[in-house]
């Protein structure tokens, strides 16, 4: 299976933050390029990735069980956000 995303154009600014916890777990959370932080936006998070899609919430929620269940990784998720304008279809 797989799900068709929005990449992001300079004009919309929108990302998807994704952050891999210390336990293996991934969180996300689509927001605003400027709201993205300098410091780590999950507690107990090991690593945080900008990625340019911009999924609707159950795209979410597909993408971070993908994550979760290791049947996609950051850098393959990362690779489909810098595709640039357009739509990606990322298999979940």
């Amino acid at each position: 299976m797989s799900i068709t995303v929005k990449n992001t154009t300079p004009d919309t600014t929108r990302i998807t933050l994704v952050g891999e916890l210390q336990d293996g777990s991934f969180k996300a959370k689509v927001m605003s390029e400027t709201d993205v932080p300098y410091t780590p936006y999950w507690e107990q998070q090991v690593e945080q990735r900008m990625i340019y899609i911009q999924p609707d919430p159950e795209q979410l929620k597909a993408i971070v069980a993908a994550l979760n269940e290791r049947r996609l990784t950051l850098d393959q998720l990362q690779s489909f956000g810098s595709a640039g304008g357009g739509e990606s279809e990322i298999p979940v």
